[in-house]
């Protein structure tokens, strides 16, 4: 990690699941490698602590019980990042995964990563879904067979995505659109260009 771990985590700003995809983000299995077993613990235990004080309960979590959710979430989720914690912890207290009545415990938090689980589980499925069709269009695109428009939806899809090659591919289309050749379908009326003039078939 480049950063600091208690950083790194003041850093992110998760708005939706997507943002935990990102490849570059190390899992909670990575990080604990690379500082070790206590000291993740020590960072998750900071996490816990935070969200739990954001609760006015009666029952609020002890030592003992703050370590035995952490090994259950390690042991459950090795490969969530910093950033599915920090998105879960925001979507929790907003209410997304249902309210507290008098008690905040590792049952509950569990409970909630379940339900969080199924909606990161969705969430991935749609955007390998997405791909899916990107891919198709992208080879439909080389074979000349989608039009202009669905050509440049296909490149804004990958450039929001990240793709620099698609955003370059979006501002030359712009600046030239006879770099695409749109394709006719066999319904238009066919022309052709004889001596200068233009005649219908």
């Amino acid at each position: 990690m480049k950063q600091q771990p208690t950083e790194f985590w003041a850093s992110l700003n998760p708005a939706t699941v997507e943002d935990c995809f990102n490849p570059e983000l190390p899992s909670i299995a990575n990080i604990t490698s690379e500082i070790g077993e206590v000291k993740m613990i020590a960072l998750m235990v900071k996490w816990i602590n935070s969200f739990v004080n954001f609760y006015s309960s009666n029952g609020t979590m002890d030592a003992y019980q703050i370590g035995d959710t952490i090994s259950l979430i390690r042991e459950e989720y090795p490969h969530y990042t910093p950033m599915d914690f920090k998105l879960f912890f925001k979507m929790a207290k907003k209410g997304y995964f249902g309210q507290i009545y008098g008690r905040m415990d590792g049952e509950v938090i569990m409970q909630w990563l379940r339900k969080y689980d199924t909606h990161r589980d969705t969430a991935a499925q749609d955007i390998s879904i997405n791909e899916a069709k990107l891919l198709e269009n992208a080879k439909k695109a080389e074979d000349g067979a989608v039009s202009y428009e669905e050509y440049l939806t296909l490149q804004k899809e990958k450039a929001r995505r990240g793709d620099l090659l698609a955003a370059e591919a979006i501002l030359n289309a712009e600046t030239n659109k006879s770099l695409f050749k749109q394709k006719t379908s066999p319904q238009n009326e066919r022309k052709q260009v004889i001596r200068g003039n233009i005649y219908e078939k």
